[in-house]
């Protein structure tokens, strides 16, 4: 229904004319009834009285002759139409047909000439007199009336229509100001309430609701993302610990040529990845509260996508795969140089990582408008569609790589959006071939005059140690 995807206001606005719409209507209808009818009653009752007044004259002029109506008799409001006297008719109107004859008394409407005409037969003194009076001037009363009510209705209507639409915006004011209030809050300010107003009990329950479920969204939040934070904290001194000891272990056993080489390696490499993982938690568990510190700085975005593409390459090499760039040269950013250099890194290691062998990686750096369009794309099965819209939640991976060896944590992508979102940019992912992957990045340029940016804090006002990160 159309009324249903108009903003509330126009909803109320527009159903309160609807309502006075009717009303109006109605009262319209009421009101020239009443007013037809009134004019009725008063001119039956001005007939009876000239009718009472043409019984007295009749009888002090005594019968008529010669089938005329003395001057004395005529009215200027109703006419006489007919005097019977004993069933003898002493006066019958020029204008009356042979089948023109009233026997009854009373008052009735009658049709005549192509006008319309109130009639009253009235017995009295032995008369039976026939009165009537033309209806024109009262239908013209009417219709003046009726044409002013019509004229009046669409002004009304409108002023109704604007009435509702100013009441209702007037009442849902304090639940703007809630709305206003509530946009205010999220993940990064969830300690925002909005205010409790006083003269509505109603708006004053909705706003202590509001502030009970943000406190404890607050709190669960808090609680989250202090246990990711404890977890990682204390995941990361065993860890390297173990890390170290290996290393070491794996370092003698080479100097003896050692068979267990071979498990030491395989625990190291289970041991990093732990390690990589509890870092990636930590990492979001400062994005998830707001305390992640960016330290921006003028970057040479494309010096660094050119370094990370040569490494590609070389990654790439042992698995026969042929990696392109299109870089354009002098192209900066500004940005936090650890974390964008995270972000190179987990697109082109995935890229490299889930292309199939003897495959192509394609690598372009592209302006567009005033942002810089990094795109990496490479050679696989490419992401099913239902997979799309999940691929940057944390610990998804998409169908295509469950169970395969280049199967990460879950995480990499889940850290270039969180470092994206925090330089202000946007990720997105889509397929512009067949069997082809790409994963395109856009930030902001750096203006050749812009000014040397301080340190800030892009992605929540909380003060926190640098967040280490994990290559």
């Amino acid at each position: 229904m159309l009324l249903k995807k108009l903003p509330l206001l126009w909803r109320v606005a527009l159903l309160t004319g609807a309502t006075v719409g009717v009303a109006l209507g109605l009262v319209g209808a009421v009101a020239d009834w009443t007013l037809s009818r009134k004019l009725v009653q008063e001119t039956d009752l001005q007939m009876a009285s000239d009718a009472r007044e043409l019984a007295l004259a009749l009888r002090k002029t005594g019968p008529l002759s010669g089938g005329g109506l003395p001057e004395n008799l005529e009215n200027e409001e109703s006419s006489v139409w007919e005097i019977d006297h004993g069933g003898t008719v002493l006066y019958r109107a020029p204008f009356l047909q042979a089948q023109d004859r009233f026997t009854r008394d009373g008052f009735r409407c009658v049709s005549s000439r192509n006008r319309t005409f109130r009639v009253l037969v009235k017995t009295q003194d032995g008369y039976r007199l026939t009165l009537g009076r033309d209806m024109r001037e009262l239908n013209a009363i009417l219709q003046k009336a009726e044409i002013a009510y019509l004229l009046s209705f669409p002004l009304a209507l409108a002023v109704a229509i604007w009435g509702g639409w100013f009441l209702s915006g007037y009442a849902l004011r304090p639940v703007q100001a809630i709305a206003a209030a509530a946009e205010k809050i999220g993940p990064h300010a969830l300690q925002g309430r909005v205010e409790i107003p006083t003269e509505d009990p109603d708006l004053a329950r909705l706003a202590q609701i509001l502030n009970a479920m943000w406190e404890r969204l607050e709190r669960a939040f808090a609680q989250e993302a202090r246990l990711t934070a404890d977890a990682s904290h204390e995941l990361r001194t065993p860890l390297t610990i173990l890390r170290n000891e290996l290393e070491e272990a794996l370092a003698k056993s080479r100097s003896r040529q050692d068979p267990g080489e071979e498990v030491f390696l395989s625990l190291l490499e289970q041991v990093r990845r732990l390690t990589t993982i509890t870092e990636n938690l930590l990492f979001l568990s400062y994005a998830d509260s707001g305390q992640l510190q960016l330290r921006f700085q003028p970057l040479d975005w494309s010096g660094m996508v050119e370094e990370v593409a040569e490494d590609a390459r070389i990654l790439a090499g042992p698995r026969g795969l042929a990696v392109a760039t299109s870089i354009i040269p002098n192209q900066r950013v500004d940005g936090d140089g650890e974390l964008l250099l995270r972000l190179l890194w987990n697109l082109v290691d995935n890229a490299v990582k889930y292309s199939t062998a003897g495959g192509s990686v394609w690598i372009t750096l592209l302006e567009d408008g005033p942002w810089l369009a990094l795109s990496v794309a490479n050679t696989g099965p490419t992401i099913e569609a239902e997979d799309q819209n999940a691929i940057f939640q944390r610990f998804y991976r998409a169908r295509s790589v469950r169970g395969t060896q280049a199967a990460g944590s879950g995480l990499g992508l889940s850290l270039c959006r969180e470092i994206v979102l925090a330089h202000g940019g946007e990720i997105r992912y889509d397929s512009p071939a067949e069997h082809w992957n790409r994963f395109t990045v856009w930030l902001q340029k750096r203006p050749p005059d812009a000014p040397d940016r301080q340190p800030s804090r892009k992605s929540g006002d909380a003060a926190s140690s640098p967040c280490p990160m994990a290559v």
